[in-house]
């Protein structure tokens, strides 16, 4: 298998999808994108490994194009079935400077993991330790104090984020947080 050797490291690259598996016979890989299918059109190389930090191996986009909801890539290197199904299951990775230019009032997953959240009124959650997709939005999920969260990341949930202060402030819906007693 081609692709140089090299070491993923969360302060300079993001997850940006998972290899489900090969597709076709000639190489060709079929990726869960973790963001939006089309961001695939940025990417000219990427990191396939595990978790960061950690081995992974850098290569080429030589072909992208989208299938529905997931992302068919073909990599330099990768020609055939077999080796296609060698990469099954990896995560693929990209500089964070490869990433779309968002709005103002967006945000990258892995901008809010770790933010500290508090509601309207000062009340501490705790932190975001991850986020997942639904079929209609996104979820932040949020523990502190033995307890866990699940709220929408919704403009109308998340009031403001203070990336320098490393805090998101939420709105108090009645019953959101009870949802989670």
């Amino acid at each position: 298998m081609n692709g140089n050797q090299t070491m993923v490291d969360s302060q300079c690259h993001v997850r940006v999808g998972r290899i489900a598996k090969p597709h076709g016979i000639k190489g060709e890989l079929k990726v869960l994108p973790y963001g939006e299918v089309e961001d695939f059109r940025l990417y000219r190389e990427v990191l396939l490994g595990g978790e960061a930090p950690g081995p992974a191996r850098l290569f080429s986009v030589a072909h992208f194009r989208p299938q529905g909801r997931m992302a068919l890539l073909e990599l330099a290197g990768i020609n055939d079935r077999g080796t296609a199904e060698e990469l099954a299951g990896r995560e693929v990775w990209v500089a964070k400077e490869l990433l779309a230019a968002l709005a103002d009032d967006e945000f990258y997953w892995h901008e809010l993991v770790g933010l500290r959240v508090i509601t309207e009124s000062g009340r501490s959650l705790g932190r975001v330790q991850a986020l997942f997709a639904t079929g209609g939005h996104d979820v932040l999920v949020v523990r502190g104090g033995g307890r866990e969260y699940f709220i929408p990341a919704q403009r109308e949930f998340m009031l403001a984020v203070d990336q320098e202060a490393g805090l998101l402030t939420i709105a108090e819906v009645p019953g959101l947080l009870d949802l989670n007693d």
